[in-house]
């Protein structure tokens, strides 16, 4: 039993786990980076017609809290938790300042014809903590503490993913719409956000490669700092996220007497939205903006695209909760309804941010900094060691052997070269 539960361990804390886990969580992260996150169910269906009912299935639309993406994690966990627990014994040993390890005596590893000053000198300069043995070898190491780099970059990870566990249970999320000019206040975080212009970036085939939301944050000390938002690229500021989710399309309509040409009304109007004139019991509706219109087989309008090469309006008209009558028009062009005029001017686009209250950002942040300084200690700052015995200097490292060897043999040469200058 205890040899079957120590190959199950030995699996489970394997680095074949461990890259499987990571090349999976890496897919993951690239689908997360591909396809716009947080966004509508029929922006999903605009863009991906195939795969949008796949991506909804899987919450590939909020790849990084989806339920696939949370199980790789923990199993991912499981493994660094078992690497770690199985390898700090050896860690530990290695930081021990008794510590030195076997020191192969080869000619790759091997400088010959060194004095003892020499050596010292040289172990001085690097800052090798040295130790006389009563055998008459003189050994010396530096950077010892780097062996547990391993460990810290384990804890790191580690930290990352508590941060995303408390995010995905204490985070709280809204969503809102601005326009070009608008402002949206949070007095509970002391800032509001402004949305300068919003547009959006098309390829060859007018299909939407990317939108853009350049805001100004206005902080309560007066402070005020803009920056671009756009689909995987979000703003944090005052423990408060802000994500490009989608946009839409508000139209301008305006309400025209014909007795005398006076603006009755005139504001914006949104998809399906309607506006009812009191006078004649009307109920104007705008059941769609059409950016680039096309007609089908059908002869139905529909929308090729968002970039405005072809704008019509579809408009219906009802009067005592019944249908009058609908109409495809340009912009500017009236729609005359006994004494008035009914038209659309022209449309803009506004922004879906989502607002994210991640409470979980701090977390985060610190197991990212105790990442890389667990790779840096890991990469940099590995144990070195060498001995002086019979006139040879006898490096030792398991990283990087060949470049420690170089390095200490160089070092010699400029200690030569300077005692000769003298």
């Amino acid at each position: 039993m205890n040899i079957k539960i120590k190959k199950t361990l030995s699996f489970i804390a394997s680095l074949k786990v461990a890259i499987t886990l990571l090349i999976l969580i890496a897919l993951y992260i690239v689908i997360g980076t591909l396809i716009p996150q947080h966004g509508t169910a029929a922006l999903y269906a605009q863009r991906y017609p195939t795969l949008s009912p796949l991506i909804l299935a899987l919450s590939l639309d909020k790849a990084y809290s989806s339920p696939i993406f949370l199980v790789l994690m923990s199993l991912f966990v499981i493994n660094l938790t078992s690497c770690t627990l199985l390898s700090l014994k050896g860690q530990f040993k290695v930081a021990k300042e008794s510590y030195f390890p076997p020191f192969i005596d080869k000619e790759e590893n091997k400088i010959e014809g060194v004095a003892e000053q020499e050596f010292l000198a040289i172990a001085k300069r690097q800052f090798f903590k040295i130790q006389r043995e009563e055998t008459g070898e003189i050994k010396g190491g530096k950077y010892r503490f780097g062996s547990l780099g391993a460990m810290v970059t384990h804890i790191g990870i580690l930290v990352i993913f508590i941060g995303a566990v408390v995010s995905n249970m204490s985070a709280e999320e809204d969503m809102i719409s601005l326009l070009p000019g608008n402002t949206e206040v949070f007095n509970k975080y002391g800032l509001s956000i402004t949305l300068n212009d919003f547009y959006m970036t098309f390829d060859e085939n007018d299909a939407i490669t990317q939108y853009y939301s350049d805001v100004t944050i206005n902080k309560e000390d007066g402070t005020t700092k803009t920056e671009k938002i756009w689909v995987n690229n979000p703003l944090h500021i005052n423990n408060l996220g802000f994500y490009q989710a989608n946009f839409g399309w508000t139209s301008n309509l305006v309400v025209r007497s014909l007795k005398d040409n006076s603006t009755i009304v005139e504001g914006l109007l949104r998809n399906q939205k309607s506006y009812f004139h009191e006078p004649h019991h009307l109920n104007i509706t705008l059941y769609s903006y059409f950016p680039d219109m096309v007609i089908d087989h059908d002869q139905m309008p529909y929308n090729k695209s968002n970039k405005e090469n072809n704008p019509f309006y579809a408009v219906v008209l009802y009067q005592f909760g019944n249908p009058v009558a609908s109409y495809i028009v340009e912009p500017g062009q009236e729609i005359v309804f006994e004494d008035i005029a009914i038209s659309f001017t022209h449309s803009v686009a506004y922004t879906g941010l989502v607002v994210r209250n991640d409470p979980s950002y701090p977390v985060v942040l610190t197991g990212f900094i105790i990442l890389l300084l667990g790779m840096f200690m890991s990469f940099y700052l590995y144990p070195r060691f060498m001995m002086f015995k019979d006139g040879s200097i006898i490096v030792s490292s398991k990283k990087n052997g060949w470049v420690f060897h170089h390095a200490i043999k160089e070092s010699l040469t400029q200690l030569r070269k300077k005692n000769k200058e003298k």
